[in-house]
């Protein structure tokens, strides 16, 4: 197997500060952080920084050695007008590619749809995205996450059409198992490159499914990650997401993740 990096998505880390992620990461023995623009969250980048205030996080990244494993950027690419998100992403691009990522995460879209028409705007919107991202030489990650996104098929639909080959899949198991699909199943039906990766798991509360610390989940990873080992030299990003114990559930997972992967 080849070396493995580790990082964390930063969606749980969203109430914590950047500079106390970065020195959680350190501590943890990570070296990579990842980004996200959203705004309101004191603990994520806002859409709208400036220059003076990427300087300073940079500044900051530098100060604990850490680089950026990945970035996410915003868009609804289901919305009618897609022209518009595609270029408010493409301005998120231009300001994540400061922190020079690996790879940057987008989502398909958030609206009630799956006409044939959405798909063909979601592929286009991919496909000039990917092309804006290749400027900056960066790999560009569709993430699985329900809607547009449930299946293999749909996402093997979505990147079929956009078509370029800075482009693959973010594949967050997780995310299969909470809208009904087999992760392992889909992971074998992807057509293309996997990408970036995302690691929690899901238990059930009743009837209902909630995210979970990997070791207190229902999926089972051995599969997953012996594929993975076979096809895939990316990050594995643990994402655990419960802000109220982010620190202890955030390690547990990466120990977790390291024993299962015998590191």
């Amino acid at each position: 197997m080849n070396r493995i990096n580790f990082t964390s998505s930063p969606w749980g880390f969203r109430n914590v500060f950047f500079e106390d992620q970065l020195k959680w990461l350190s501590s943890s023995g990570i070296g990579y952080y990842c980004g996200q623009f959203f705004a309101g969250a004191s603990g994520l980048f806002d859409p709208d920084m400036t220059e003076n205030e990427i300087s300073v996080a940079l500044k900051k990244a530098g100060k604990y050695d850490m680089k950026c494993a990945s970035f996410n950027v915003n868009g609804d690419f289901m919305m009618p007008d897609f022209e518009a998100e595609i270029d408010k992403c493409c301005d998120e691009i231009d300001k994540a590619a400061k922190f020079l990522p690996k790879v940057l995460i987008v989502f398909a879209g958030w609206q009630k749809r799956k006409d044939e028409e959405v798909y063909q705007q979601v592929s286009f919107s991919l496909k000039h995205i990917a092309r804006h991202a290749a400027k900056y030489n960066l790999t560009v990650a569709l993430e699985n996450h329900g809607g547009l996104t449930t299946t293999a098929e749909q996402v093997n639909r979505i990147l079929d059409g956009a078509n370029e080959p800075n482009i693959g899949l973010n594949y967050d198991p997780a995310n299969f198992f909470m809208y009904g699909v087999d992760p392992f199943k889909a992971l074998m039906e992807i057509k293309h490159p996997i990408v970036f990766t995302h690691f929690k798991s899901v238990k059930f509360d009743g009837n209902v499914k909630q995210y979970c610390r990997i070791k207190d989940g229902v999926i089972d990873f051995t599969p997953i990650l012996k594929r993975l080992g076979e096809i895939y030299t990316g990050f594995y990003a643990i994402e655990y997401e419960d802000t109220s114990d982010v620190f202890d559930g955030s390690i547990d997972d990466l120990d977790t993740l390291k024993k299962m992967l015998n590191i």
